[in-house]
């Protein structure tokens, strides 16, 4: 695929992304589930054209959601954790045969990137998560417990995704932008 099929692909994907993200105006439910949907588009680009297109195309919508939307929450969530994990997840099953081990590394790292998204939101951004932090314990316990199931059904989306798109689109995309 030419360097200009490349580039097309990876703005349309980035253009995708940056919709979906901009469903948070919708709804605020859509907060913590528009960016795992954004993230996962990335898949056409690991599948086609490779992981430096795919971290440029996740930097390019990055950024792009923290300058053009205004909840900085699922910018932030996008960019810590949901935007790289594709490209994360697939490196590792390429690396790792252990399903399980690449599953639990992901998990770690979901939590880490988890903590970290709410620091940054709290004091750079300024979020306010007075509401979950004044139901006591209970209520961030299941806060965190709630986004964890989050990242399970993200990660198990993430890897019949890739398998659908292996079935069904694998080549036609570069097909289409052969010419």
């Amino acid at each position: 695929m030419r360097e200009s099929s490349k580039a097309a692909l990876g703005g349309i994907v980035a253009a995708l992304a940056v919709v979906v993200m901009l469903a948070t105006y919708i709804s605020p439910l859509l907060v913590y589930t528009a960016p795992p949907f954004a993230g996962l588009l990335l898949i056409f680009i690991i599948k086609e054209i490779g992981y430096s297109w795919a971290f440029g195309t996740y930097a390019a919508v990055s950024l792009l959601s923290v300058f053009v939307i205004a909840d900085k929450e699922s910018a932030v969530f996008f960019t810590f954790f949901f935007g790289f994990y594709p490209i994360l997840r697939s490196f590792l099953c390429k690396k790792i045969s252990i399903k399980p081990l690449s599953f639990f590394i992901g998990l770690i790292l979901f939590n880490i990137s988890l903590i970290a998204s709410v620091w940054f939101c709290s004091y750079v951004f300024g979020i306010d998560y007075s509401e979950i932090t004044s139901g006591g314990k209970s209520v961030i316990i299941l806060f965190y417990g709630l986004m964890n199931v989050v990242f399970v059904v993200y990660d198990y989306l993430f890897l019949k995704l890739n398998v659908l798109y292996d079935r069904t689109l694998s080549g036609k995309v570069k097909k289409l932008f052969r010419h």
